[in-house]
């Protein structure tokens, strides 16, 4: 529990400073003011500001010589810090994982907001702060405000994938909005109401949303929202479906080509998964709605995305173990646990393998020029209706038609599906399944929020299910397939008997998550599923 007050920030008027504030403090309570002192600070985020839509603000400082984290939360709550150890070698760190932040209140907060994004310098800031205390009649402190006036120095637009495009403030910096931050001293409520008061009421400073991040990037130009992974595209219920899908697979490109950078980079894992979904959803709207597009160039895109989905697979699968490496290591017994090293070593080899392998793809002249060319698809001429007979057609209607269609084709799949079926037959309703969803979250707001969102809510749970099962069988495999570099290192013996224990966990996995098929396939196949299903997505909604 921490004992402390919470704080709040206010932004003070266009064209008041900091001395003014502190002088109106002065004339109606006993406050004792600090020398002001300038400090440089940055301001840390995801490259999709996570911690924006999280409300928080997280700043990187030099503190005694070691990297200071403050985490300030928007909810008013009191801030953390944390002084966080030097890169290997002893540089000064920029880029954060979880595991980078020594263990505390500070990494617990931002442990379920960040999973596993890396978190980046966005902006940085040079401040002059003053310290202010509030006293009461025995001299004792009773409120604590700091009164900053920051001047962005510079920042990374989140948007360029934080690849080194930083924009530099002219003039050697930017002024900003001086900001008040007021927190409160235990048990003393009353002092803190009256200051907060005296602020809002009658200095007239209103509530800061959110930090200075926002402001810096816009002052300079930039885009504050970083990178997007959801589709916004406008569509109506009308719109001819060559034009949908064209609007939406642009989006996509553009969502896809902005995390290349990232990939390339490798500055964290999510960088290939945004850029992986991004494909994979392209390619499925080509799949489904493919009676909009032109046959011959239709085909020689789709084999052009389904090669890109190739070549970033083995680092994908690959990321998925190291994630999960802390989960599956604890399905080894605890005696074998240690004996484990020697497996993560060699995964994390053959990633850095497989990441040199595939910038070399991304970067070379195949990738070049099927990416360039699926673009001038996009932005083309599609030639005729004739040959696309979908395309005039109101995306509502063969959107709708897909969506009955894949889902009635889910139920049929699922219900043949028994104890005695294959694995392959539950990996191909899975395959379906992602069709049916991307489906939903690409075309689903052309109907009613309370149809499409428990649907996807009954969705979700099948593909929990079933991904389960799937990734249990991927990893046993690629596991397996290590044995033979194992066997040859020198604590290979024992690193294979825990590999084998970690393998029969893993399995064990996978059947409990057939066992379980049934009851979340039950929901996702009702009867007044079918049919809401079959009367929400016929016709114009």
């Amino acid at each position: 529990m921490v004992l402390d007050a919470p704080t709040s920030t206010y932004l003070v008027p266009h064209g008041v400073d900091a001395d003014a504030v502190t002088s109106y403090l002065a004339e109606r309570l006993a406050v004792e003011a600090d020398e002001p002192v300038i400090v440089e600070t940055t301001v840390l985020d995801t490259v999709d500001r996570r911690l924006r839509a999280a409300g928080i603000e997280l700043l990187l400082d030099d503190h005694r010589g070691a990297a200071h984290l403050t985490l300030r939360d928007h909810s008013g709550r009191p801030p953390l810090t944390t002084d966080v150890p030097p890169a290997d070698g002893g540089a000064a760190r920029t880029r954060f994982v979880l595991e980078d932040i020594p263990g505390g209140l500070l990494r617990q907060r931002l442990a379920d907001v960040l999973e596993e994004r890396a978190l980046l310098p966005l902006v940085r800031l040079r401040l002059e702060a003053q310290a202010v205390r509030v006293l009461d009649e025995q001299d004792k402190t009773v409120v604590r405000l700091g009164v900053t006036s920051p001047l962005v120095l510079g920042a990374t637009d989140p948007a360029q994938a934080f690849t080194g495009g930083e924009i530099d403030a002219p003039g050697g910096g930017v002024a900003l909005t001086t900001r008040v931050v007021v927190a409160g001293v235990l048990g003393y409520p009353k002092p803190l109401a009256q200051v907060e008061a005296l602020l809002t009421e009658g200095a007239g400073l209103r509530t800061a949303a959110g930090g200075a991040a926002d402001e810096a990037l816009r002052a300079l130009g930039g885009e504050p929202d970083g990178l997007r992974t959801k589709v916004r595209v406008a569509l109506t219920p009308d719109m001819r479906t060559d034009r949908a899908a064209i609007a939406v697979l642009d989006d996509l490109a553009d969502i896809a080509t902005s995390n290349i950078p990232g990939t390339l980079a490798d500055l964290d894992p999510e960088f290939l998964h945004d850029l992986r979904v991004a494909v994979r959803k392209s390619r499925s709207v080509l799949r489904e709605l493919k009676k909009a597009f032109p046959p011959e160039a239709l085909a020689r895109q789709r084999d052009a995305l389904k090669w890109v989905q190739a070549i970033t697979g083995e680092v994908r699968d690959l990321d998925v173990q190291l994630l999960d490496w802390s989960g599956l290591a604890a399905k080894a017994s605890p005696d074998r646990r240690s004996a484990l090293d020697p497996v993560h070593e060699l995964v994390s080899r053959h990633r850095a393998e497989a990441v040199r392998r595939l910038a070399t793809e991304l970067q070379g002249p195949r990738f070049t020029e099927a990416w360039s060319s699926y673009r001038a698809f996009l932005a083309g001429d599609l030639g005729k209706a004739k040959k696309r007979p979908d395309a005039k057609e109101p995306i509502a209607l063969t959107a709708g038609r897909r969506i009955r269609k894949v889902y009635s084709r889910m139920v049929e799949m699922g219900r043949a599906i028994d104890d005695d079926s294959p694995a392959e037959d539950l990996h191909e309703l899975r395959k379906r399944g992602k069709e049916l969803r991307y489906l939903l979250e690409l075309f689903g707001d052309l109907w009613p929020t309370e149809v499409v969102k428990p649907m996807v809510k009954t969705l979700k749970g099948l593909q929990d299910v079933l991904g389960t099962h799937q990734d249990r069988a991927v990893q046993v495999e690629s596991l397996r397939s290590l044995a033979d570099e194992l066997a040859r290192q020198p604590d290979g013996p024992d690193a294979l008997l825990a590999l084998g224990s970690l393998v029969d966990g893993l399995e064990h996995e996978q059947h409990e998550a057939r066992a379980h098929f049934a009851e979340s396939f039950e929901p996702f196949a009702a009867k007044a599923q079918r049919k809401l299903v079959d009367t929400t997505f016929r016709g114009l909604p």
